[in-house]
């Protein structure tokens, strides 16, 4: 009965199959579509190309989000609650800086991971939130691009004093040429350029202030030598008027001499 049944079935329509089809291929789409692309920005930062940062600020997030985009030089995480028990691997990443902020609460973290990264220095400030985990036993900074200048004495001094970081005798400066390959821990002040940075444009500030107070000076002295000697500068002055004066009247008489002929004959007479 089974068997007549089933064979007293109508096949299934075309137009079913086809539909079924259709929903297959649909869900397959959307999957792809909803499934995040490699290196592209997680769902909850924001990104940007320009500025090669990523925020994941306030997030509530208990993990480094994954598959960061490549072109990512910042991270920031501030304003979540990371839960990491032993270890932070952010190796990799080309991270070009850290901020202190990023580490604020991870206070039970055992070990860092900053390897091949991009970083050229580590501020104070982030030296100081890395110093301050009691459990953070183990950091990992090889592999980067330090720029062994001013910037860099803190690292130096922390990698003397401390024993936090693995390998760190193996670590060495990549920039300037002259420090090429030398191990931080070996570097001294004196090889970093830490010379105060001349402020030009402060230097022309002040330039033009004390210009202007020598020249308000200069004017200040100038004006009160005209009261002292104004008499004796009212005098001169009449003597330069009566001096053009008379030159001018002087001009006056001859151009009328020259213009009426008789005046110049009685002239030539009285010579005679």
């Amino acid at each position: 009965m089974a068997g007549r049944a089933r064979r007293g079935a109508a096949p299934p329509a075309p137009g079913g199959e086809r539909r079924a089809a259709l929903g297959l291929l649909l869900q397959v789409l959307l999957g792809w579509g909803s499934a995040q692309q490699p290196g592209s920005c997680p769902a909850p930062c924001e990104c940007s190309e320009t500025a090669r940062t990523v925020k994941c600020v306030n997030r509530n997030l208990t993990a480094v989000p994954p598959d960061l985009p490549p072109y990512a030089r910042l991270l920031f995480l501030t304003g979540n609650r990371l839960q990491v028990e032993a270890g932070l691997d952010l190796s990799g990443n080309a991270l070009a800086s850290l901020q202190a902020a990023t580490f604020h609460s991870l206070a039970q973290l055992q070990s860092l991971d900053l390897s091949h990264n991009s970083l050229k220095c580590l501020k104070n400030a982030t030296i100081a939130q890395l110093r301050s985990r009691p459990a953070l036993r183990r950091i990992s900074l090889d592999h980067n691009t330090w720029v062994c200048d001013c910037c860099i004495e803190h690292l130096v001094s922390w990698l003397k004093e401390s024993d936090q970081v693995e390998g760190k005798g193996a670590l060495k400066c990549s920039y300037p040429d002259k420090m090429r390959d030398k191990p931080l821990v070996k570097t001294n002040s004196s090889d970093l350029d830490c010379s105060v940075p001349v402020d030009i444009q402060s230097q022309l500030q002040t330039s033009y202030v004390f210009l202007g107070i020598v020249l308000a000076l200069i004017g200040a002295i100038f004006l009160l030598v005209l009261y002292l000697n104004r008499k004796g500068i009212k005098k001169w002055m009449y003597n330069i008027r009566d001096a053009c004066r008379d030159h001018m009247e002087g001009y006056h008489y001859r151009y009328e001499m020259n213009a009426d002929p008789r005046l110049t004959n009685l002239s030539s007479s009285s010579d005679v």
